[in-house]
């Protein structure tokens, strides 16, 4: 696959020997690291015989190759990351970011736009990291709250001048920020639209003739670029400007004046760019927790003063799985990490127990490794009913002997578990919030949800039980969830409607958690249980409607948190 690019840049070198105004720039892209500059074993590509990946050190090997060439050819290289470059990994967390630098200074990046997982430990902890970057971060939208003014940590643009080319780069990190942050973590920094800003931010270095545009936004592009398109097709510039988020495609389709766009926060890698038929601006995503490297080859026209063309380094596309056979790892960043990894990971390879099945996660409802997590949330405080989100639920657990790091590439976030008390009619109207529009709703114990998606949002929930017995609307039930779902987090504002005098933070680490109850039930053999199913074809008798009908239907429109009880 990697030979083919032999032969492409081959076609090609002859068309620049002819044409000395078309000039080669090699963009070499990440996003969504999340700390994975360890190796790894590719179980997602072959759970029985996974294939290893070299991660940061096989990503240096490919890295220091291209500048290498480019000194003696003499076309220009850029480095880039689009954000989320620590949280996940055991030595990208214990090491608050600082082995993720440290790397990224090796191998020269150019420039890095913050995610919203560089706030997870506190905006002084990515101030600290910014101070040891040897490459400037850049975001437009994010201002201090306090002087109105950006923030004096990241830089609105920045200008890169290399053979006789000035390149700008922008950069934006999402507004959800705002709620996918414990609000401590973002204290005093406003995150501004994002479309209105990198347009002022794209304006600014266009005024300064800058020759190239590159913007790292850390917002994802779709899933499925053809429906993604499909759907912008039908939006106007201010209806997108009222919705609560913006994608990185919608950024290329109404900011005027961007070439290249790096996507990230969503880890769905784009092998080809998505181009925007309007502005005609590159997009480009990689996969996260860097299993791959991006590249892509852009040729610009001197005279013209514009991109002539663009190609991939493989046929397969612009992203290069960095497999160790493939790519064989830079020795000195290799023993870096390795080093890296001896300081920070000591003790977290002990054997805490062990699954005779895989333990796999779900984004639908239930899953073995979903009812591991919340039967040990439940457990450990003693709950009626728990919950969590999907989104925090970060790798499966395959069979076999189960470790500390298990667990903690499971649940890398550090949340703690808290309990509050709430009668029943207030935790179906947080299972309704979740199901809402296309919401997939929450890992769960202790109860049984019926859900139908055939119904409006607010009736979704056509049966629950908690403990074995029917949801009562007015009985109150101790329920656990995690500390960042009660700040109202992935959506569930409904939450933040609890008075804070009421829910109990325990100080219990959910990974702690679960560590101990694999410990006290090894070996596991966990299987679903039918606590969360979807059908369609069920509706609520006529007790449930009586019951729950009015209020559910009101709930999504007005959440009530008058139905809570002041009162343990």
């Amino acid at each position: 696959m990697f030979r083919t690019c032999l032969v492409v840049l081959g076609i090609l070198q002859s068309v620049l020997a002819q044409s000395p105004q078309l000039h080669r720039i090699t963009i070499l892209f990440t996003n969504d690291i999340h700390g994975g500059i360890t190796e790894k074993r590719a179980e997602f590509l072959n759970p029985e015989f996974p294939p290893v990946l070299g991660g940061g050190a096989s990503a240096a090997t490919l890295i220091n190759k291209v500048k290498a060439q480019a000194q003696k050819e003499g076309f220009t290289v850029l480095t880039i990351d689009a954000g989320d470059i620590f949280q996940g990994t055991l030595v990208g967390t214990l090491s608050r970011g600082k082995a993720v630098v440290q790397y990224m200074n090796r191998v020269g990046y150019d420039a890095c736009v913050p995610g919203n997982h560089d706030f997870d430990l506190g905006k002084d902890n990515l101030i600290e990291l910014i101070q040891a970057s040897q490459f400037p971060w850049v975001s437009c939208n994010i201002f201090d709250r306090e002087t109105g003014s950006l923030w004096p940590w990241v830089k609105p643009w920045i200008i890169i001048e290399r053979n006789g080319l000035r390149i700008g780069i922008t950069g934006a990190t999402t507004v959800g920020t705002r709620w996918m942050s414990f609000p401590e973590n973002i204290q005093g920094l406003e995150f501004r639209p994002e479309i209105p800003s990198l347009q002022r931010a794209v304006d600014e270095l266009r005024a300064r003739d800058v020759d190239l545009v590159i913007a790292l936004v850390h917002l994802g592009l779709p899933y499925d670029p053809r429906e993604g398109y499909r759907k912008l097709k039908g939006m106007s510039l201010d209806s997108v400007l009222k919705k609560d988020y913006v994608n990185a495609m919608e950024v290329a389709h109404f900011v005027r004046g961007i070439d290249v766009l790096l996507g990230g926060h969503l880890h769905r890698g784009y092998p080809e760019p998505w181009v925007d038929p309007v502005n005609h601006t590159i997009c480009l995503q990689n996969y996260g927790n860097m299993s791959n490297l991006g590249w892509i080859n852009v040729y610009f026209e001197r005279t013209a003063r514009t991109i002539y063309t663009f190609d991939y380094p493989a046929d397969a596309g612009t992203l290069l799985l960095l497999q160790e056979d493939e790519f064989w790892p830079d020795s000195v960043v290799f023993r870096l990490i390795k080093q890296q990894q001896a300081t920070y990971e000591k003790g977290f390879e002990e054997v805490i127990g062990e699954t005779r099945i895989t333990l796999k996660r779900s984004s639908v409802g239930e899953s073995p490794l979903n009812n591991l997590i919340t039967d040990a949330m439940r457990r450990r405080v003693e709950a009626d009913f728990a919950f969590t989100n999907f989104g925090g639920i970060r790798a499966d657990i395959k069979r076999g002997p189960i470790t500390r790091a298990d667990v903690f590439r499971v649940l890398p976030f550090g949340n703690q578990i808290v309990t509050f008390h709430a009668p029943g009619r207030f935790i179906k109207n947080i299972l309704e919030q979740k199901l809402r529009g296309g919401g997939r709703g929450l890992a769960i114990s202790g109860g049984k949800v019926i859900v139908n998606r055939s119904l409006p949002d607010g009736r979704r929930v056509v049966y629950m039980e908690i403990g074995g017995e029917p949801l009562e609307p007015d009985r109150l039930y101790r329920v656990a969830t995690t500390d960042y779902l009660m700040e109202g987090n992935s959506g569930l504002v409904l939450l933040k409607s609890v008075p804070p005098e009421e829910v109990a933070h325990t100080g219990i680490l959910l990974r702690e958690a679960v560590i101990e109850y694999i410990r006290r039930h090894s070996p596991l053999k966990i299987q679903t249980d039918g606590r969360w199913k979807q059908d369609d074809h069920y509706f609520p008798d006529e007790d449930w409607i009586r019951k729950y009908g009015d209020r559910a239907a009101r709930v999504e429109k007005k959440p009530d948190p008058s139905g809570l009880s002041t009162s343990r």
